[in-house]
């Protein structure tokens, strides 16, 4: 869990950085974020009797919740960039993390090939947020080109 909050740290610097567009945030803006504010918070509200179940739920309770906080930055960073395919990336992300959540701690019964749902949405959430980031470097250097001429 370690090692992906800092990956999801990472790709909020990435979101911030210089190759993406600075945009003011606009209501539609502020919107997604309280939506995906809500929907963060009621997913780790709705998993937290669970959490408390689980061994060291001592350290695995603070641990998911910041870890929900930080995913929940990303994706919100994400729709600052205003890609469409880095946003669906951070979603599928979210998705990925929940489905998984939803396994570990036991808040389903065992899903049938459940490992399969988790694996395609994540690495569906790599490649979308690899795209994304591809394209806002080519929207990059094509504004370059265009200023310099």
């Amino acid at each position: 869990m370690g090692a992906f909050a800092v990956a999801h740290l990472l790709y909020s610097v990435t979101f911030l950085s210089s190759r993406y567009a600075t945009y003011s945030a606009s209501s539609l803006n502020r919107f997604l974020y309280l939506i995906l504010l809500i929907v963060g918070g009621a997913f780790y509200i709705y998993l937290f009797p669970f959490l408390q179940k689980a061994p060291n739920s001592d350290l695995l309770t603070p641990g998911v919740g910041i870890y929900f906080i930080l995913i929940t930055i990303m994706a919100a960073l994400a729709i600052r960039t205003r890609h469409a395919a880095t946003l669906l990336g951070s979603l599928s992300f979210m998705v990925s993390d929940a489905s998984l959540a939803l396994q570990v701690f036991k808040v389903l019964p065992p899903i049938e090939h459940g490992q399969i749902y988790v694996m395609v949405t994540y690495y569906l959430a790599q490649l979308l947020i690899t795209v994304g980031d591809i394209k806002a470097v080519e929207n990059k250097d094509d504004f370059s080109k265009w200023k310099r001429s």
